[in-house]
């Protein structure tokens, strides 16, 4: 039997073993502890470690035209990655991605040297990696080669409306023009996934948290065959007659749906664009001093207020008139004498236009002014949009509304001069530009369209001008272009009316004029049913408006007509020949006849035209009436007077003649 144990060996022993089981508790309510009370907490602390949260960019709506031609989307790309401070070798890892991907391998050697001194973790090696280049990285299965799948925005057109679509930044949100207008529309939501990784922080399972919501489609109201016609003559103009810049826009003026908006200088949206002033969007961004093209409004505000008529006429003094101590001059050598009203547009009189404005006076002629859109923004989803600029009434002077009269002391875009000449041409309604023509919203079942400018019907728009004084503002800018400044606006087989502009520049640093104009021409065609208003701005021409921008409206608006089909209102002849064309035309407020007149007899050869229709009974109506029944009939009226129609001549249900106007005498 074995001796007992030494009384203090036993006691060291159960001294041990208590410390042993004081140990092993201590143990399992640590462990206790840890799994069970603060469990919760370290498998969070665990997960955080382990998993990260990856946004999932949303796919980014395309921009498209009118008739849905691309204008701009968004292709996936491949881009590869390293991680410098994990490279086992500099040299290996620069030969390898040089040879595969086409890099220099020199200079790939030195950046991926100075990220790893630096310690950098990660480093883009190249983007838009096609799939050959992939194929072969991913078959080395190098643990220091990581890829990444993103979206590049891409604009298939190149230069093509550049300045209405704008750009995207690096972190592929709009920067400049639709994109960034519209972001909220294109960009979508992005979404979020829990990627678990391991301890070298490569992503081995992913689990979707958040759906990302793509971006809506954009449909655009331009036209991309009319937009690159105006690009195209308008580069070709500035760059033959020398000048600083050019802008110009073709618009519906019914709809205000705008087919062509340009600038030059522009830029590729595909490449760096590193001139940032051929960025600007110029005729929304840049206000410039109409000049002669704004004694549109002027004429037009008097003629609705009847302090003038087309036939009333203004002593123009010879070119030279004094207002209020400032000398004015007219353009012509010599001046003019006696002029109508008629003659004041055609002709282009300075001073004519300012004794026309002053019969206005100025509270009323201001308000008239901002009644036609000028000093406000027209609303175009397009960022950096100017006011232009219209003096408040208590700074202007003596002398300013002879100066807002012949378009100075006033700033205006060339998106105002179109919203402007559209009362004209559309009947008298102030209609807003448009530049969205639908939304399109992506789902399961395809595209839901959110139609924004021809769906719901729009407000009433508000009534600027009359009939009457429509009537005869298309007449009088007709005959601009037939017999005073706009000959070289001349289209064949179409009639025109516009009005020419020679606003010349101030320079801030001389404190003085130069021999340089903002050269324009401000036009819509047909005269009788106008279906395009077109604005060109030449800017550091020169020479006048009409020698400069007249024959590019000529050329633009041509094309559009061509390219959008819009039938012709003359035979070719009658254009080569403005005397016969007037004749004709001048008067023409409303379309030509159609199927539904009375037409007994009709010849039609390249030398004549020989109508017979019977005219209508107009006594007793108002001008108001007459024109409602006259407008779908393709008569042509000539109204003189106010009031009731109390004559008319021919009388009714007598025979005329194709191109014969209605004459009719109003009274009280």
């Amino acid at each position: 039997m074995p001796s007992p144990l030494h009384p203090a060996v036993d006691k060291r022993a159960r001294w041990l073993l208590r410390i042993l089981l004081f140990w092993g508790f201590a143990i399992v309510c640590r462990l206790f502890y840890l799994q069970i009370i603060r469990h919760d907490y370290y498998a969070d602390f665990a997960y955080s470690q382990q998993t990260r949260l990856v946004e999932i960019p949303a796919h980014r709506g395309s921009i498209l035209d009118r008739n849905g031609h691309i204008l701009a989307l968004s292709v996936p790309i491949s881009t590869v990655i390293v991680n410098p401070a994990q490279l086992p070798d500099v040299d290996v890892a620069a030969t390898i991605l040089a040879n595969i991907l086409g890099l220099d391998e020199l200079q790939l050697r030195s950046r991926l040297a100075a990220r790893k001194n630096q310690n950098r973790g990660y480093f883009k090696v190249a983007e838009h990696v096609n799939q050959q280049q992939l194929k072969r990285l991913k078959s080395l299965s190098l643990d220091w080669i990581q890829f990444e799948s993103s979206s590049a925005r891409l604009y298939p057109n190149d230069h093509l409306a550049a300045h209405i679509l704008g750009g995207v930044d690096f972190e592929k949100r709009g920067n400049g023009g639709i994109e960034q207008g519209m972001e909220d529309e294109l960009g979508g939501r992005p979404g979020f996934a829990s990627m678990v990784t391991d301890v070298r922080h490569r992503g081995f399972e992913s689990n979707i948290e958040v759906e990302p919501i793509p971006g809506n489609d954009i449909a655009l109201t331009i036209d991309y065959r009319v937009q690159y016609e105006l690009e195209k003559l308008l580069a070709q103009s500035v760059e033959s007659e020398k000048c600083w810049s050019g802008r110009g826009i073709v618009m519906d003026p019914h709809t205000g749906e705008i087919l062509a908006m340009a600038s030059f200088p522009t830029y590729n949206p595909n490449g760096k664009v590193t001139d940032l002033e051929a960025r600007q969007n110029l005729a929304i961004q840049s206000a410039i001093e109409p000049g002669s093209v704004f004694k549109v409004f002027t004429i037009a505000s008097a003629l609705e207020e009847k302090t003038v008529n087309p036939s009333s006429g203004f002593n123009c003094h010879h070119g030279k008139f004094n207002l209020f101590g400032r000398i004015i001059h007219d353009s012509s050598k010599g001046g003019y004498g006696y002029l109508t009203v008629e003659d004041i547009l055609a002709k282009s009189s300075n001073i004519g236009s300012i004794q026309v404005g002053m019969t206005i006076g100025d509270k009323l002629f201001h308000k008239y002014i901002q009644d036609f859109g000028f000093g406000a923004r027209t609303g175009l989803p397009l960022p950096g949009e100017s006011t232009g600029r219209v003096l408040r009434l208590s700074k202007w002077n003596k002398s300013s509304i002879g100066s807002v009269a012949m378009g100075h002391e006033i700033m205006a875009t060339t998106v105002q001069l179109a919203q402007g000449a559209s009362i004209i041409a559309n009947g008298g309604k102030l209609v807003r530009p448009k530049l969205l023509h639908y939304i399109a919203t992506p789902g399961a079942s395809g595209f839901a369209i959110r139609k924004t400018s021809f769906s719901d019907p729009p407000s009433r728009p508000k009534q600027i001008l009359s009939p009457e004084t429509v009537v005869q503002m298309r007449k009088m800018m007709e005959h601009v272009v037939l017999a005073g400044t706009g000959t070289n606006a001349r289209i064949r087989g179409y009639s025109v009316g516009g009005k020419t502009g020679s606003a010349q520049i101030y320079d801030p640093k001389s404190k003085q004029y130069l021999h340089r104009y903002h050269a324009s021409f401000m036009g819509f065609t047909p005269v009788n049913d106008p279906r395009l208003v077109t604005v060109i701005t030449l800017n550091g021409s020169s020479v006048y408006g009409g020698v400069a921008a007249a024959p590019v409206f000529s050329k633009v608006t041509e094309a559009a007509l061509r390219v959008l089909n819009i039938p012709r209102d003359l035979p070719d002849t009658l254009v080569s020949s403005p005397q016969s064309a007037h004749q004709v035309i001048a008067d023409a407020a409303f379309p030509l006849l159609n199927e539904e007149n009375p037409v007994e007899e009709v010849e039609n050869s390249s030398n004549n035209i020989s109508t017979t229709l019977i005219t209508p009974n107009f006594l007793g109506l108002t001008l108001r009436q007459v024109l409602e029944q006259a407008s779908p009939k393709g008569f042509r009226i000539d109204p003189a007077g106010a009031g009731l129609v109390r004559q008319q001549s021919p009388a009714p249900g007598e025979p005329i003649a194709y191109g014969q106007r209605i004459k009719l005498r109003l009274g009280r």
